[in-house]
């Protein structure tokens, strides 16, 4: 549960259920948002800086983007990610999504993730992706199939993820989340994950690792225009670190 895996959203359910296209004009939304991690075991502080923006409307793509500044071990990262939710027909989406670093130090080169959804009777929807992601010194390809069900008010999710990461081995991870959404597009929730992950480390190098994280998150809808996000979590990364951040964010729809 790190970085980017932390975003708010379920951007592939956008073009099908509509739960972030609510109005039938297409909705643009930016959101600023600034992450502190305090870590132990001697190593410094992170940092991250996110600009995010989204287009939205009901039954059509949903583009998004984001460039993102992190600081960790020392030094600076900045890159570039971009992605789309194309619905294709009322029950599946396919969502493309591909992310560059420049200058990487700590963060992936690039990466590139093709994800598939459907939904299916009863609420529930089924998703698979895959995705490869390019390190300087190492290269990690990732299988994740998830499980949704949506009931209500709530939506429970369980995600797989198995992976290959090169000289070191094939870690397998296991992610749920609970979320509760109110007042129309305001939600907050719970997110969890076990297993081994790949973690990046200055000079391109990949290691894998015991994780255990939790975070509980939200996002408040101020008005029609205005909402905060929030964040805060804690995760083990085996013998290496505990690593434990809170997120802060504001967003604005045009």
């Amino acid at each position: 549960m790190r970085g980017a895996r932390l975003r708010l959203g379920i951007l592939a359910l956008v073009a099908v259920m509509g739960s972030e296209a609510v109005a039938e004009e297409r909705r643009l939304e930016g959101e600023i948002s600034y992450r502190y991690d305090s870590l132990d075991s001697g190593f410094a502080d992170w940092q991250a800086q996110r600009l995010d923006l989204q287009s939205s409307r009901r039954g059509e793509p949903t583009w998004y983007g984001a460039a993102l500044r992190e600081r960790r071990f020392g030094s600076w990262d900045e890159g570039l990610e971009l992605g789309a939710a194309v619905p294709l027909g009322d029950d599946w989406v396919l969502q493309p999504e591909m992310g560059r670093t420049f200058g990487a130090d700590f963060l992936p080169e690039w990466y590139a993730d093709l994800r598939l959804q459907r939904r299916l009777p009863q609420g529930y929807v089924g998703s698979a992706s895959l995705r490869r992601t390019q390190y300087d010194a190492s290269r990690v390809d990732r299988l994740a199939l998830g499980a949704e069900r949506y009931w209500g008010n709530w939506r429970a999710a369980y995600t797989l993820n198995v992976s290959d990461v090169q000289g070191a081995g094939n870690p397998v991870g296991h992610a749920v989340a609970l979320d509760h959404y109110y007042r129309e597009r305001s939600l907050i929730g719970l997110r969890a994950s076990t297993g081994r992950e790949e973690e990046g480390l200055p000079g391109g190098q990949v290691v894998t690792s015991d994780v255990t994280a939790f975070a509980v998150r939200g996002r408040h809808w101020l008005d029609a225009d205005w909402a905060l996000s929030w964040e805060l979590g804690t995760l083990s990364q085996g013998d290496l670190y505990d690593r434990h951040g809170i997120q802060l964010g504001v967003r604005r729809a045009f």
